[in-house]
């Protein structure tokens, strides 16, 4: 426990010396730096395919407006209302369908447009269980290709599962067939856009688009995720796991996204998108919503970033939080925790236990992601309500929330540890950026050709060392499995934490990063991709894969 402790203060009480320190003014989005050029290009592209609303195409000159003027006309303090659901929790084959479309929504009464899944700033939540067949259906109506990546879920990267090199254009239905292990851990997962071509008629660095996309427009995940394209994933029910006083329990989903408004759009073809600048931060599409408890009431919370660039470090005033998942994995050993840093993509679900009756909020304290990199606000994310409610409740103690349960680990459904077991084989993989728009993995951007020229062997066990050379923190991100982290700046971390996506420090006067890793290549063969999960980042290059083949042979 005191080894989980120092790596909580690690991530989210980083030096503040050097974390606050002036930040580069060179652009780090591949956006920002498009001019007046580019944007008139994108827009005649974007015609070729069928004009949208003029109102859709806000203009890129002039800085994007402070947030308290993005958030002029929404009122805040509404009920938290739950992201709507796209399919019952229910076992068996099923057909579901999600449609990609823009269009305005309601931000608590502020119109906005958006890019949206079946009409939602917040996609629908996908509720799936261990060993279901989901076909999924994705229509796109949108003026640029997408496609869909099932993050954290373990579904094989070829064909029509979670394969990321499927590309639906404007006015096409991509089906996906995504076959839900048996042993896929109960938990909170997310989908998004993960198209691979970011710039309008271009490629990413690696690719050759195709030629019937190549007069179209493809925008790309940053810019995709960042107008809405998100929805959660939940499998399961990770109460089942809790002790049997706790499987009853109210759970709600907090999806976590930022809103970045100019002339009422956050759909941005022309490219404005810029992680600096002011931002509203959203809890399921609403601003600064209410949720109420009774006192002494103990809920689950599945938070989820969902965005596609900013992180959140969490405080809940006056309470605390028990981790009892992790980017989908159940704990093996449950941590009662003052802060919860998300970076992009990041889940927890996590107990919270009401005091007496009151009010608090649960926030985003102010972060820095490196010295080159961008300083985020303390922000005020969501109102917490405790009524007296039915029972007695606390009799005193503090008003608000209290601390959090303890609970004894492993849960049911927590991985083994790695730490012991033989490692087939070492790899590196160095992140770097040039201070502007290019980001490297290894010295190169990212190649169709795989990073490493050994392939992984399936059912083996390897050990990457991930190290961040740059000034900014780099928050990687595997597909296909999650990975246990064994050392963070050579600071051990406890048994069987597993991620999906880790947080690699920034370099500290010359020193790198550093984190070590863990990997089982289990039941796919094909290949395995591994980005930053800045979006803008892996747009411009910070993006690879690892080809993984049966043993004694190909894929």
């Amino acid at each position: 426990m005191l080894v989980y402790s120092a790596e909580i203060r690690l991530f989210r009480r980083p030096e503040r010396n050097s974390l606050l320190a002036a930040r580069s003014t060179a652009p780090r989005s591949r956006i920002a730096r498009r001019g007046a050029l580019a944007a008139g290009v994108v827009l005649l592209s974007a015609c070729l395919v069928g004009c949208e609303s003029a109102k859709s195409q806000p203009a890129t000159n002039g800085k994007v407006p402070a947030a308290a003027e993005q958030a002029a006309g929404m009122v805040p303090g509404a009920a938290l209302v739950e992201p709507p659901d796209l399919n019952p929790a229910t076992p068996g084959e099923q057909t579901v369908q999600l449609t990609a479309v823009q269009q305005e929504v309601m931000i608590s009464g502020k119109k906005v447009m958006a890019e949206t899944y079946n009409g939602s700033l917040v996609g629908p939540t996908l509720h799936a269980v261990p060993g279901q067949r989901v076909t999924l259906r994705l229509v796109n109506k949108l003026g640029t290709s997408t496609n869909l990546h099932f993050h954290g879920m373990h579904l094989s990267p070829d064909g029509n599962a979670d394969n990321i090199f499927l590309s639906g254009k404007p006015g096409q239905t991509l089906t996906y067939q995504l076959d839900v292990p048996a042993n896929q851990p109960p938990g909170t997962y997310w989908y998004h856009d993960h198209d691979m071509c970011p710039r309008s008629g271009q490629s990413m660095p690696g690719m050759t688009m195709a030629a019937d996309q190549a007069n179209g427009r493809c925008d790309g995940t940053e810019s995709q995720v960042g107008a809405g394209l998100s929805g959660t994933i939940i499998v399961g029910d990770s109460r089942e796991s809790l002790p049997p006083a706790y499987r009853g329990i109210t759970a709600h989903t907090l999806a976590l996204k930022d809103a970045q408004i100019k002339e009422s759009s956050i759909v941005y073809p022309d490219g404005v998108l810029e992680p600096a600048s002011p931002t509203v931060r959203l809890v399921n599409g609403q601003h600064q919503p209410t949720l109420t408890l009774a006192a002494g009431e103990t809920q689950l919370w599945r938070i989820a970033n969902e965005g596609y660039a900013i992180a959140y470090d969490l405080q809940l005033d006056g309470g605390s939080f028990t981790i009892v998942g992790q980017d989908g994995n159940p704990s093996a050993a449950p941590a009662q925790v003052n802060h919860l840093l998300l970076p992009p993509g990041g889940r927890f679900d996590v107990l919270v236990t009401a005091g007496a009756p009151g009010s608090t909020w649960l926030r985003t304290l102010a972060y820095s992601t490196g010295p080159t990199a961008d300083n985020y606000p303390d922000t005020a994310l969501m109102k917490v309500d405790v009524h007296q409610g039915d029972g007695a409740g606390p009799a005193g103690g503090p008003a608000g929330m209290t601390a959090s349960p303890q609970i004894a680990g492993p849960l049911p459904g927590s991985l083994p540890d790695l730490s012991g077991e033989p490692v087939a084989r070492s790899r590196s993989v160095v992140l770097n950026d040039d201070g502007g728009n290019n980001f490297y993995i290894n010295g190169k951007q990212f190649d169709m050709k795989a990073t490493f020229e050994e392939p992984a062997t399936l059912g083996t066990v390897e050990e990457w060392t991930l190290t961040n050379t740059s000034g900014q923190n780099h928050p990687f991100h595997i597909h296909t499995a999650p990975f246990q982290v064994l050392s963070v700046n050579g600071v051990a971390q406890p048994p069987a934490d597993y991620l999906d996506g880790v947080t690699v420090p920034h370099a500290v006067d010359g020193v790198a990063g550093k984190v070590v890793i863990r990997i089982r290549f289990a039941d796919f063969t094909g290949k395995w991709m591994f980005h930053c999960h800045i979006t803008g980042h892996e747009d411009n290059g910070m993006m690879g894969y690892v080809n993984v083949n049966a043993a004694g042979g190909a894929g």
